[in-house]
């Protein structure tokens, strides 16, 4: 008896490794089919979110522009916690006080988990009314996302530290990520002054 059922099991089991094999080269062309799509998505995602970054420390100065006298030094570097972040990306803002503008600069890193890791970084002058001057030409369309009110939460909040954990930071600037939808509607992940919605 155990003889006469062993052909059937034998065939059983080929069956489920030759469905898993077939399921695996489907799920492989399906990955290289997409991935295009998936880099400029990525890519455009990254920039998104470090303008919005740079966006975000625009308008906490314009509330508060004290805001980089607390900071003792010239020269410093604020990060969140990329384990806190949607998908994990790694965001970093460094800035320094030149007299009568801060000099920003936003860099953001696909995390770990990214099929194709991306990564943008932007500079910015931000003076204390809030204005902000690019170094590159940014789309108007791009900011005009970024700015819209119409971003819905997600529920993430958290707040820039520096690079070094045990150092405090002389004053809570606070972010909550949002979504935003561009005209095709595809949503991107932005950062924004949570005192602010």
């Amino acid at each position: 008896m155990i003889n006469g059922r062993l052909p059937l099991l034998q065939k059983l089991i080929v069956s489920f490794f030759v469905l898993i094999f077939l399921a695996s080269l489907v799920f492989i062309g399906y990955r290289i089919f997409t991935k295009p799509a998936y880099e400029a998505y990525e890519k455009e995602q990254a920039k998104i979110l470090a303008l919005s970054v740079i966006e975000l420390f625009a308008e906490k100065t314009s509330e508060y522009p004290e805001i980089w006298t607390k900071f003792d030094t010239k020269e410093t570097e604020l990060v969140i916690d990329h384990k806190k972040v949607t998908d994990n990306w790694v965001i970093k803002i460094s800035f320094s006080k030149r007299g009568s503008f801060v000099q920003i600069t936003s860099s953001v890193k696909s995390g770990w988990n990214s099929r194709s890791p991306q990564s943008a970084l932007f500079k910015a002058k931000i003076y204390p009314d809030g204005k902000t001057e690019y170094e590159d030409n940014i789309p108007a369309a791009t900011l005009g996302m970024i700015k819209k009110t119409d971003n819905r939460a997600n529920g993430r909040t958290y707040l820039f530290r520096f690079p070094d954990e045990m150092k405090k930071v002389p004053v809570d600037i606070k972010a909550e990520e949002r979504l935003i939808s561009d005209s095709g509607g595809k949503e991107f992940l932005i950062i924004k002054n949570s005192s602010h919605q």
